[in-house]
């Protein structure tokens, strides 16, 4: 009967259901933002119409990380984004996230309702073995599941 009690009492399942909350969204984050290899095969684009910014790059409180824009003429309408970051003889994958960017639509007269061209781009360092200089590449993979490599950035620090 007091087990039942204790159980019951709201404070315990408060502290219960907060605990849970925070434990799932511990291991949510902990699978978002692991480090994953890159092992497609891939042919380089020509960039020739590629366009892009890249507004900043480097690290900052044990995150890894590159913001900007890029598009050509088939990528944001078809396709994904797939950034990576290369780092002694490894090649990861970089969670990101990808955002309209008002500006960029109107400087090159684009009109997509969702012109997602802008990204966002970042990772832990501790899901990394990372040595303080990384090449990061953009990949764009197209809707048959081809993936073009479209540029090599290194990041000046």
């Amino acid at each position: 009967m007091k087990v039942y009690e204790h159980v019951c009492n709201p404070r315990v399942i408060s502290v219960t259901l907060i605990a849970a909350c925070i434990a799932i969204l511990g291991l949510s984050f902990a699978s978002w933002n692991k480090a994953k290899s890159f092992s497609l095969n891939s042919e380089f684009a020509e960039n020739g119409e590629l366009k892009y910014s890249i507004d900043s790059c480097g690290t900052k409180k044990g995150t890894l990380f590159i913001k900007g824009w890029i598009f050509n003429s088939t990528y944001p309408l078809e396709g994904s984004l797939i950034i990576t970051a290369k780092m002694s003889g490894r090649e990861f994958v970089i969670p990101l996230f990808t955002f309209t960017r008002d500006d960029v639509s109107k400087i090159f007269s684009r009109t997509d309702a969702f012109d997602n061209v802008g990204f966002n781009a970042s990772i832990n360092k501790i899901f990394i073995d990372y040595n303080e200089s990384a090449e990061f590449n953009f990949y764009i993979k197209n809707n048959s599941g081809n993936v073009l490599k479209a540029l090599s950035y290194e990041c000046q620090q």
